[in-house]
């Protein structure tokens, strides 16, 4: 079987992609609700074997340019004379950075134990998975030449690894926040992997904002270890592969206004990186993380406001408005809309037309199809579980080992 998922490092931004070969028998983005197990494996992958694994599965989650800048579908002979130039070191592409790849795949927040989230890969697993998916490592451009063989129509998606991130991350954190709404738990963020962090907590971090907020470790920060140079100019059309403004700026704030208000498409939401008075990065969390990894983190804040359960309702409310609208730089639909029910249905309902992949992965947690969000009984992980037979209570069978060896310990 010749593969059709590969991974590469903009040689302009030092971010990665996925190379995603698209059959052109199969070029549709998925319309119709996507099964809770492929939405799972795409919310729960953390290595990066695993994600390629995912996203063979599902494809790409955007396959189609979110700025105009962009260029996200690719012909195979296109890619090919790109990934042919880059292997003589003349353009945009070149093999993995394994630290900075580290950084890029962990996802945010804690386990229910207290600790980093189960879910971050090692070091050796990202070694290992580079050698077996690299571009260049792997000698991808060999396969690549055969699916121009075998299927001359085929195309490719060049996906940046920070935006599916992002989607594991949103989709994994707004389940969980769901399961823990449901539960009827009072302390739904910390239940949920947040701190609380008042005013004078975060005054001694970061000195600017004054508000206080529920804070997460979310995303890699690009900033703080300079990856990602914001000169277009210097770098030309950087955009074509890695933009410099990621999915991540049409999503929550980044900030405050002049007034200290947020803005953003997620009212109660920002985005905030641990700063000192010195301006050096500084964790929140400090739980036994290796440093680079909590310092090189964007933290997700959630306004306190007058409980813990209405912000948490307001922002999982918040996202589910703002992904269904979200759209191309020109307007074309990226999120999902309401069809309405056909006359000759016997019972008549509404229904949802999802407008990519991601859109598709978003769905199955907000709207459940005959599943309801609930939490992994050792680790906390959000879980979709089906409401007919027996409920299952972990998230994989390596938390069901871990918890029946803590009970056994006791």
């Amino acid at each position: 079987m010749i593969r059709s998922v590969f991974i590469a490092r903009n040689r302009n931004t030092g971010f990665h992609s996925l190379f995603e070969v698209i059959g052109s028998d199969n070029a549709v983005p998925a319309t119709a609700p996507m099964d809770f197990e492929l939405a799972e494996h795409l919310l729960r992958w953390g290595t990066l074997d695993e994600l390629v694994t995912a996203i063979s599965e599902s494809g790409p989650l955007i396959d189609r340019s979110i700025y105009k800048e962009e260029n996200r579908r690719l012909s195979i002979s296109e890619v090919i004379e790109v990934v042919e130039e880059d292997i003589n070191g003349a353009c945009d592409f070149t093999r993995c950075n394994k630290d900075l790849l580290y950084l890029q795949l962990c996802l945010e927040g804690m386990s229910a134990m207290g600790g980093a989230s189960s879910l971050y890969p090692s070091r050796a697993s990202v070694s290992r998975d580079i050698e077996r998916h690299g571009l260049i490592e792997s000698d991808g451009l060999a396969e690549l030449r055969r699916w121009r063989e075998a299927d001359p129509g085929c195309t490719v998606v060049v996906e940046p690894l920070e935006d599916i991130v992002l989607c594991r991350n949103l989709g994994s954190l707004v389940l969980r926040l769901m399961a823990n709404i449901r539960s009827g738990s009072g302390d739904v963020l910390e239940r949920s992997g947040f701190r609380h962090f008042d005013k004078i907590h975060r005054s001694r971090i970061a000195g600017e904002l004054e508000d206080s907020y529920y804070v997460l470790p979310f995303l890699h920060n690009p900033s703080i270890d300079m990856t990602l140079n914001y000169s277009t100019r210097r770098f030309g059309n950087v955009f074509a592969y890695m933009v410099v403004d990621p999915l991540e700026t049409r999503i929550l704030g980044l900030g405050t206004e002049g007034d200290g208000g947020l803005f953003g498409a997620v009212g109660n939401a920002v985005l905030m990186p641990a700063k000192m008075g010195a301006g050096g990065p500084a964790p929140f969390f400090s739980v036994d993380w290796k440093p680079e990894i909590e310092r090189t983190q964007l933290y997700l804040g959630i306004a306190d406001g007058a409980s813990q359960r209405d912000g948490a309702v307001a922002f999982v409310e918040s996202v589910a408005a703002m992904l269904s609208g979200l759209t191309t730089a020109d307007g074309d639909p990226l999120g999902w809309s309401v069809v309405g029910p056909s006359i000759f249905d016997d019972e008549p309902t509404p229904g949802y037309l999802f407008h990519s992949t991601a859109a598709a992965m978003f769905g199955a947690v907000f709207y459940r199809y005959g599943c309801i969000p609930a939490t992994c009984k050792y680790c906390g992980n959000g879980i979709l579980v089906k409401t007919g037979g027996k409920r299952r209570e972990f998230c994989s069978p390596s938390c069901r080992t871990r918890h029946s060896n803590q009970k056994a310990a006791l």
